[in-house]
């Protein structure tokens, strides 16, 4: 509980320190990066086609069954190779980093296992609220705003609850 709390200081803090900032971080972002690198959940894409809804569902589900078995090459393969993940603030900013510096160490080195509370939608993001708990025993619950291209997970948003 006391290394949740740290971590909810420090992205308090983190966020409070972005939001002070002066500078505008869309103009420093590569045009073709310009919108996943500020999105959040409910961004302002066009609503997906019902196909696109479905392909969304499925990447995630294959994430969750990836993830909660462990198969780190399985979960790699979900993400693209320029995948964005926001977690509460700290931005992972490839496939590589995503895996090498967040998921790997902080999921399935851990034993973790995730658990669909619910799911619903927010502008072009499948939104997925899970509960989550490593293998000693630790729980968190956060949410996970999924933005998919092409079959593979583009950008994450993922945010304590």
């Amino acid at each position: 509980m006391r290394t949740r709390h740290r971590i909810a200081l420090v992205a308090t803090i983190l966020l409070t320190l972005s939001a002070c900032s002066a500078t505008d971080q869309t103009a420093e972002t590569p045009p073709d990066r310009a919108d996943s690198a500020g999105a959040s959940a409910g961004a302002d894409g066009p609503p997906p086609t019902a196909e696109e809804r479905a392909e969304a569902e499925e990447v995630a589900v294959r994430f969750l069954d990836a993830a909660n078995a462990g198969d780190e090459e399985a979960v790699a393969e979900v993400f693209a190779e320029d995948a964005r993940f926001d977690s509460v603030g700290r931005i992972y900013p490839s496939r590589a980093d995503i895996m090498d510096r967040f998921l790997v160490p902080e999921v399935l080195d851990v034993g973790g296992s995730y658990e669909v509370v619910e799911t619903r939608w927010e502008g072009d993001r499948h939104v997925v609220h899970y509960d989550f708990e490593t293998g000693r025993g630790g729980r968190e619950s956060f949410t996970y705003a999924y933005l998919v291209r092409d079959g593979l997970i583009q950008d994450v948003v993922g945010r304590y609850l």
